[in-house]
C-alpha cells in the first residue's frame, strides 16, 4: 500500500455519518486499528531500511577506500582520499535510492500520525454534534 491508497482511504473513512452517529462512533475503534496497523508496518519498513542503509555505507566505504571490490563490479577506477570517500558515498545512486525510500517511510509515517490523531478526536466531533443538535432542538 502506498502513499496514495492510505491518503485515499482516509478520504472515505474521515467521513462522519451525520444521521448515524452511533455507527460512526462504534466505527472508531476500527479505524484506530486499521490506521494504527499501517503505522507499525511502515516504521519496522523504515528501520529495517535504515539498518539497509547503514550496511550499504559500509560497504560503499570499502569499494571507494579500495579495500574491497563487489563481485559483480570492477575496482573504482580513481584514487580516492580519505576525506573524500563521504562525497563520493553522498552522491552513489545506491544510497540514494536507499535514502529516498527512508524518506518516503517517513512521509508516511506522518501522514498515519496526522490521521490516528483525527480517529482519536472523532469521539469529540460526535459529542459536539450530539451537544449541537441539543441546544438546537431546545433539549
Amino acid at each position: 500500500m502506498d502513499l496514495e491508497s492510505i491518503q485515499l482511504m482516509w478520504g472515505r473513512d474521515s467521513k462522519i455519518d451525520d444521521v448515524m452517529l452511533d455507527e460512526s462512533s462504534l466505527r472508531i475503534p476500527q479505524l484506530h486499528h486499521k490506521y494504527l496497523t499501517l503505522h507499525n508496518e511502515y516504521s519496522l519498513l523504515s528501520k529495517k531500511t535504515k539498518q539497509q542503509l547503514r550496511t550499504l555505507h559500509h560497504r560503499k566505504w570499502l569499494y571507494y577506500s579500495g579495500k574491497e571490490v563487489p563481485e559483480d563490479s570492477e575496482p573504482f577506477p580513481f584514487k580516492v582520499i580519505k576525506s573524500d570517500i563521504q562525497n563520493w558515498i553522498g552522491v552513489d545512486e545506491d544510497i540514494m535510492k536507499t535514502e529516498m525510500k527512508i524518506d518516503y517511510y517517513d512521509v508516511v509515517l506522518d501522514t498515519l500520525r496526522d490521521i490516528l490523531k483525527q480517529v482519536h478526536q472523532m469521539t469529540y466531533h460526535i459529542k459536539q454534534c450530539i451537544e449541537w443538535r441539543r441546544f438546537v432542538n431546545g433539549v
